[in-house]
């Protein structure tokens, strides 16, 4: 919608009443329309600025009072409003720049890490922990991939933030499973079998599940497989009772090692 003046809302009064009645208005009636066009012009005036509420160059006053109440920064007692703008603009600039959602994004898609999980305030006010899961655990990539969340942050965070830097502890995991197949090669089908689970446990996202029914229902729907079943799940060396297995974001799943039932091979 065009912004209008008060004398162009006059002239498009007067004209419409004329194309509508052939005539034109007198003394009183050219009285009365401009008053109403002024009235009109505000109200224009108010909606466009109601449309750029972001732009500073228009706020003063109560209007500035009421943009830092929203925001959570009150004006201080005596502050003018050039004083005030200006501690505003920095707040909301800075607080745009720290927020969680601006840290999150600016973690996406990491070079060298395969994830960087910001937690914030892990002990106490003041502080974060970045998780950061590499690629691979090499010491070259875990040092690239240290590095990488270090500047990306240094790019983002607020600089009264202490954050600890983290690389998650590896939890080996490893199967007893239970196989009967049909007339194929039992070690081919066995390296396919190891494959898909090794490629399944070591890409489970960061608060998401290692299912064992997942495995089962994959597995048993390969190719010349007859029966198939997850008998056991070992991480760390111990044996845990449980169908499905949180991806914590302190530590990180990779897959070690198939016990074959029946069969003291390994693969």
């Amino acid at each position: 919608m065009a912004v209008k003046t008060a004398t162009e809302i006059f002239n498009d009064i007067r004209n419409r009443f004329k194309n509508k009645t052939g005539q034109d208005q007198g003394a009183v009636l050219d009285m009365y329309t401009m008053a109403v066009s002024e009235q009109d012009a505000e109200i224009y005036d108010e909606i466009d600025r109601n449309k750029t509420p972001h732009v500073w160059t228009s706020l003063e006053g109560s209007r500035l009072d009421s943009t830092g109440t929203w925001v959570n920064c009150p004006r201080d007692v005596g502050e003018n409003d050039a004083t005030y703008m200006y501690r505003l603009m920095n707040w909301m600039l800075r607080n745009e720049a720290c927020n969680e959602t601006a840290i999150k994004v600016k973690l996406l898609n990491p070079e060298h890490a395969a994830n960087i999980e910001y937690v914030s305030f892990t002990n106490g006010c003041g502080t974060a922990t970045c998780y950061v899961l590499p690629k691979k655990y090499t010491k070259e990539n875990i040092t690239a991939s240290l590095q990488e969340a270090k500047k990306r942050m240094s790019e983002i965070g607020s600089p009264t933030t202490y954050i600890d830097y983290i690389i998650p502890e590896i939890r080996s995991v490893s199967f007893e499973i239970y196989l009967k197949t049909n007339d194929g090669d039992e070690e081919i089908i066995k390296e396919q079998i190891t494959e898909k689970i090794r490629s399944y446990v070591n890409e489970i996202p960061t608060k998401e599940y290692l299912s064992i029914g997942k495995i089962n229902k994959d597995c048993v729907n390969i190719n010349q497989v007859e029966y198939f079943s997850v008998l056991s799940v070992i991480i760390n060396g111990e044996q845990i009772h449980k169908t499905k297995l949180l991806q914590e974001i302190e530590s990180k799943f990779i897959f070690d090692n198939i016990t074959w039932v029946g069969d003291t091979e390994n693969a």
